[in-house]
C-alpha cells in the first residue's frame, strides 16, 4: 500500500490508495476519545497503515449488527472509501498502543472544511459519522460507535 504524508503545522495529512485523513499529534488536547488512557503518541505512517489493514480485515465482522445503517444510511464496511478519517494515538494503562479513528462522510463539505484542523464531533447523522478503536499492540478492532438518527 502506497502512502504519502504531508506536514501541515502539527497535524499531518495522510493519503493511501483507499483512504485519506489527518493524524493529530500527541500535543492535540481538545479531545481525547479513550478512557483509561495514560499517555498519548503521535501515530506514524506505519501505525496508520497497520490500523487501516486491521480495519479492513475486521470491520465487517465487528459491524455484523448494522447498527444505525438502515434506509439511506450507508453500511459502513461496504462504503469505507467514502469516508475521510481523523487519527489520534493513545497509550492505554496496560501499555497498548491504540489508534482512535473518526470517520466523516466525504460529501459533507461543510464539516470537511474543518476536519484537518479539529476533531469533528457530530451528534446524530446515522452511519455518515462513526468511530472505532484499533489496538495496534493486539491487532484488534474494537469499540465501534456509530451515530444514531434524531
Amino acid at each position: 500500500m502506497h502512502c504519502s504524508a504531508q506536514k501541515d503545522s502539527n497535524i499531518q495529512q495522510i493519503k493511501g490508495k483507499y483512504f485519506e485523513g489527518y493524524i493529530f499529534p500527541k500535543t492535540y488536547t481538545d479531545f481525547i476519545p479513550i478512557e483509561n488512557a495514560t499517555d498519548r503518541f503521535t501515530p506514524q505512517q506505519e501505525d496508520i497503515l497497520k490500523a487501516e489493514e486491521i480495519l479492513n480485515e475486521q470491520l465487517a465482522n465487528l459491524n455484523r449488527d448494522l447498527l444505525n445503517q438502515t434506509g439511506s444510511c450507508p453500511i459502513i464496511h461496504k462504503k469505507l472509501s467514502k469516508y475521510k478519517r481523523q487519527y489520534i494515538g493513545i497509550i492505554t494503562e496496560n501499555g497498548d498502543k491504540v489508534v482512535w479513528i473518526n470517520f466523516v462522510w466525504k460529501k459533507d463539505k461543510g464539516v470537511l472544511k474543518k476536519y484537518g484542523n479539529e476533531i469533528i464531533i457530530i451528534i446524530d447523522g446515522c452511519s455518515y459519522y462513526w468511530n472505532v478503536k484499533v489496538n495496534l499492540t493486539k491487532g484488534k478492532l474494537f469499540d465501534l460507535n456509530i451515530n444514531g438518527s434524531a
